[in-house]
């Protein structure tokens, strides 16, 4: 099983990707809710909710980027 939390002390930092990731993610998601909490009107639901929806995304894709640098980190270690 992978684990997102780092247990044997590469300490690899963040790459710009995850960064990237992050900062998308938490931008769409503030948006979203701000726009559902305090906007008014069909519209303004229907962008809140694709905001959140695109920070789901972020999110996942985030996932998967950090589950690849790790295989890849392993890979470079000679494990197989």
């Amino acid at each position: 099983m992978v684990a997102l939390i780092d247990t044997e002390g590469s300490g690899a930092p963040l790459s710009g990707a995850d960064r990237a990731a992050i900062g998308l993610g938490l931008v769409s998601l503030a948006a979203g809710l701000v726009l559902l909490l305090a906007a008014r009107g069909f519209v303004a639901e229907i962008i809140g909710a694709c905001l959140i929806g695109l920070a789901g995304i972020a999110f996942v894709a985030l996932a998967f980027l950090l589950v690849g640098e790790g295989e890849d980190r392993e890979y470079g270690k000679g494990h197989r």
